[in-house]
């Protein structure tokens, strides 16, 4: 079957029985390299500044997304944020439904773009958008250079 006949055809339906096979692995790139490598061995989070246009970003980037200069720089910008959103969830990222919600924010840093998803606890009565969250870390000799070196975000 050519190209030009697949879009002819493109109302035919399929499907997977069980589950669909995903055969891919994430890679963090340089500035995801840096940016772990640093909270690990440094207990801080860094974001991307760029030299040209002074954007700072988190997650970090290798160019910079407002004006495109590439990106030589990494500030630090500590652990503690602002509570921007979040949302109460059943499920956890392996998709295992739990009996009692846990609470999903987004933390955002003053000055920089972007932000953290994460987990945050923080009592339900007491959650609050723009509230001071920091990041609550592993044990230094229990990290290995991603995500779950975070525990979750909690009131500052």
């Amino acid at each position: 079957m050519s190209f030009k006949d697949s879009i002819h055809l493109n109302t035919k339906l399929g499907y997977f029985e069980g589950e669909i096979p995903v055969n891919y692995q994430y890679t963090l790139g340089v500035a995801g390299n840096i940016f772990f490598k640093t909270l690990m061995e440094k207990d801080e989070f860094i974001a991307s500044e760029c030299s040209e246009c002074g954007t700072k970003t988190i997650y970090p980037l290798i160019y910079c997304e407002e004006c495109f200069a590439p990106i030589e720089k990494y500030v630090p910008i500590g652990l503690v944020g602002e509570l921007y959103s979040y949302t109460h969830c059943y499920y956890d990222y392996q998709g295992i439904r739990h009996e009692k919600p846990h609470v999903l924010g987004l933390v955002r840093f003053k000055g920089v773009q972007g932000g953290i998803v994460h987990r945050i606890e923080v009592k339900p009565e007491e959650l609050k958008i723009g509230m001071k969250v920091g990041a609550k870390l592993k044990p230094k000799n229990e990290r290995n250079g991603g995500i779950d070196d975070i525990i979750h975000f909690e009131k500052v």
